[in-house]
C-alpha cells in the first residue's frame, strides 16, 4: 500500500515538475534565469554568527538596491570545532522602496564561531 502511494506521489511531483520546471517546484531559481545584473543589485547588510536566547546561527541580511523584486538561491556551509552544517534555500528580496526592503536567511549552528562559505545566484521575479 505504501509503495503504491509513494509511486503515485512521485509520478505527480515529476509531472508537475516537468510542466512548470523542476526548480519552480523547489522554489529554486532556474539556472538560465540567473543574471549578474540581479546579483549585483543585492547588498549584504549583515553576514555573521548570531546568538539569540542561547541558540546559535549563521545569519545573512540582504537588501535590494534595485527597483525590481529579486529571488536568490543561497548555498551555505558552516564549519566549526563542533562539526559542519550545510544548507541551501531561497530568499525573496522585495524591491527598493517597498516595505520591508530587506530579507534574512539563517542556518542553525552548534557554535557561535567558525568558518562559513556562502554562494548565491539571483534572478529578477
Amino acid at each position: 500500500m505504501f509503495g503504491r502511494r509513494f509511486v503515485l506521489i512521485a509520478t505527480i511531483v515529476g509531472a508537475v515538475g516537468a510542466l512548470i520546471g523542476g526548480s519552480a517546484l523547489l522554489l529554486w531559481p532556474e539556472a538560465d534565469n540567473w543574471t549578474e545584473e540581479a546579483k549585483a543589485c543585492v547588498g549584504d547588510k549583515y553576514v555573521g554568527f548570531w546568538q539569540d536566547n542561547g541558540k546559535y546561527s549563521f545569519k545573512m541580511d540582504f537588501e535590494n538596491n534595485c527597483a525590481r523584486k529579486i529571488a536568490c538561491g543561497i548555498d551555505v556551509t558552516v564549519t566549526s570545532a563542533k562539526g559542519s552544517v550545510k544548507d541551501h534555500g531561497t530568499v525573496i528580496i522585495p524591491a527598493r522602496g517597498q516595505t520591508p526592503s530587506e530579507a534574512s536567511y539563517s542556518i542553525p549552528t552548534s557554535s557561535s564561531s567558525g568558518m562559513a562559505q556562502t554562494a548565491r545566484n539571483c534572478r529578477f521575479v
